[in-house]
């Protein structure tokens, strides 16, 4: 009797995670954030899935894009970055991204970048906008841990949301 349990239990096992393959896949970027007083400027890594990358920029193109083969990917890279992901000053001018480099993983790519900000601006009276794969894939989430000093504030980007202001919370 045990063993039959044990053989019903693996069944049920086995066909739950067979369903869940089906359902709906996340789509989500992550993102690591910081000031950094020094450069006057907003550093930035981001994770997102290569392949992802590669079929956005194809589309925006209208044309194939290979990561470690195309020759002019990083200016690829930067110019789809400055149409997703920049930061606007409290004037409303937008501040686009100074690509710097990129790791190409078995998954997923790191994409390092940084927004020089500039001496008369307060980083927190400025604003993130982050719309990275939203024309792309349904429900897609972004999230970027945002970092100044020892302080740190999550930020979402998902359906309507697209801009969400720097200002840290003082506690």
């Amino acid at each position: 009797m045990n063993k039959a349990w044990t053989i019903a239990a693996l069944v049920i096992l086995i066909y739950s995670f067979e369903n869940f393959s089906y359902g709906h896949p996340v789509h989500a970027t992550f993102a690591e954030a910081q000031w950094n007083p020094k450069t006057q400027s907003i550093e930035v890594s981001l994770r997102l899935r290569g392949v992802d990358l590669e079929s956005a920029i194809s589309d925006q193109i209208k044309g194939k894009v290979d990561l470690e083969k195309s020759k002019n990917i990083n200016q690829l890279i930067e110019g789809y970055l400055s149409k997703n992901f920049y930061v606007v000053l409290p004037s409303g001018k937008n501040v686009y991204a100074s690509y710097s480099d990129k790791e190409i993983g078995i998954t997923n790519t790191w994409i390092f970048f940084s927004f020089k900000i500039g001496e008369k601006q307060e980083p927190h009276l400025c604003k993130i906008r982050n719309t990275i794969f939203f024309d792309d894939l349904d429900g897609q989430k972004n999230v970027i841990e945002y970092r100044v000093g020892d302080r740190k504030k999550i930020l979402s980007f998902e359906g309507n949301n697209r801009e969400v202001s720097l200002k840290l919370n003082l506690k």
